[in-house]
Protein backbone atom coordinates (compact mmCIF):
# COMPACT_ATOMS: atom_id res chain seq x y z
CA UNK A 1 0.00 0.00 0.00
CA UNK A 2 1.17 3.37 -1.05
CA UNK A 3 1.20 6.24 1.50
CA UNK A 4 0.33 9.90 0.05
CA UNK A 5 2.24 12.65 1.18
CA UNK A 6 2.20 16.38 1.45
CA UNK A 7 4.88 18.41 1.36
CA UNK A 8 4.90 21.96 2.78
CA UNK A 9 8.27 24.21 1.52
CA UNK A 10 9.07 27.68 2.74
CA UNK A 11 11.06 29.01 0.25
CA UNK A 12 12.94 32.39 1.80
CA UNK A 13 14.62 34.35 -0.91
CA UNK A 14 17.64 37.40 -0.47
CA UNK A 15 16.59 40.94 -1.02
CA UNK A 16 16.92 41.48 -4.47
CA UNK A 17 16.13 38.22 -6.31
CA UNK A 18 12.65 37.28 -5.75
CA UNK A 19 11.75 37.88 -9.23
CA UNK A 20 14.16 36.51 -10.52
CA UNK A 21 13.37 32.92 -8.18
CA UNK A 22 9.83 33.27 -9.20
CA UNK A 23 10.19 32.60 -12.41
CA UNK A 24 12.67 30.19 -11.44
CA UNK A 25 9.99 28.33 -9.44
CA UNK A 26 6.46 28.79 -12.26
CA UNK A 27 9.18 26.60 -14.41
CA UNK A 28 9.71 23.94 -11.91
CA UNK A 29 6.00 24.20 -11.51
CA UNK A 30 5.15 23.22 -15.07
CA UNK A 31 7.63 20.36 -15.42
CA UNK A 32 7.11 19.12 -11.49
CA UNK A 33 3.36 18.87 -12.50
CA UNK A 34 4.21 16.46 -15.35
CA UNK A 35 5.71 13.87 -13.00
CA UNK A 36 3.96 10.73 -12.69
CA UNK A 37 3.88 10.66 -8.84
CA UNK A 38 2.76 14.74 -8.71
CA UNK A 39 -0.70 14.87 -7.58
CA UNK A 40 -0.34 18.68 -6.73
CA UNK A 41 2.41 21.31 -6.99
CA UNK A 42 0.95 24.80 -5.79
CA UNK A 43 2.97 27.86 -6.16
CA UNK A 44 1.92 30.55 -3.19
CA UNK A 45 3.61 33.72 -2.26
CA UNK A 46 3.23 35.67 0.87
CA UNK A 47 1.19 38.94 1.38
CA UNK A 48 3.75 39.37 4.25
CA UNK A 49 6.84 39.20 2.82
CA UNK A 50 7.53 39.08 -0.95
CA UNK A 51 10.36 37.36 -0.47
CA UNK A 52 8.72 34.39 0.58
CA UNK A 53 7.34 31.85 -0.90
CA UNK A 54 5.22 28.33 -0.53
CA UNK A 55 5.32 25.77 -2.41
CA UNK A 56 2.25 22.87 -1.46
CA UNK A 57 2.83 19.55 -2.66
CA UNK A 58 1.18 16.23 -2.31
CA UNK A 59 3.00 13.03 -4.01
CA UNK A 60 1.77 9.54 -4.69
CA UNK A 61 4.32 8.63 -2.27
CA UNK A 62 7.94 8.73 -0.78
CA UNK A 63 9.37 7.27 -3.64
CA UNK A 64 7.74 9.76 -6.15
CA UNK A 65 8.89 12.61 -4.19
CA UNK A 66 12.49 11.08 -3.99
CA UNK A 67 12.27 11.07 -7.90
CA UNK A 68 11.43 13.80 -8.18
CA UNK A 69 14.30 15.42 -6.55
CA UNK A 70 16.63 13.33 -8.51
CA UNK A 71 14.89 14.83 -12.03
CA UNK A 72 16.53 16.95 -14.28
CA UNK A 73 14.70 20.36 -13.83
CA UNK A 74 14.57 20.01 -9.77
CA UNK A 75 18.43 20.15 -9.65
CA UNK A 76 18.33 22.66 -12.84
CA UNK A 77 16.64 24.94 -10.21
CA UNK A 78 18.80 23.99 -7.32
CA UNK A 79 22.05 25.21 -9.10
CA UNK A 80 20.14 28.25 -10.72
CA UNK A 81 18.85 29.82 -8.37
CA UNK A 82 20.57 28.20 -4.64
CA UNK A 83 23.05 30.72 -4.48
CA UNK A 84 19.86 33.57 -4.16
CA UNK A 85 17.94 31.56 -1.75
CA UNK A 86 18.00 32.49 2.19
CA UNK A 87 16.65 28.69 3.09
CA UNK A 88 14.29 26.52 2.40
CA UNK A 89 12.10 24.77 5.67
CA UNK A 90 10.42 21.64 4.79
CA UNK A 91 7.06 20.25 6.19
CA UNK A 92 5.98 16.82 5.52
CA UNK A 93 2.70 15.69 6.15
CA UNK A 94 1.11 12.52 5.98
CA UNK A 95 -3.20 13.12 5.69
CA UNK A 96 -5.16 11.84 8.87
CA UNK A 97 -8.64 12.46 7.69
Amino acid sequence: MTTELTLIATIKVLPGHAEAVAAGLRQLVIASRAEPGCLQYALHRSEVDTNQFVMIERWRDADALELHRATPHFLLFTHDFGERLAGIDLLPLQRLA
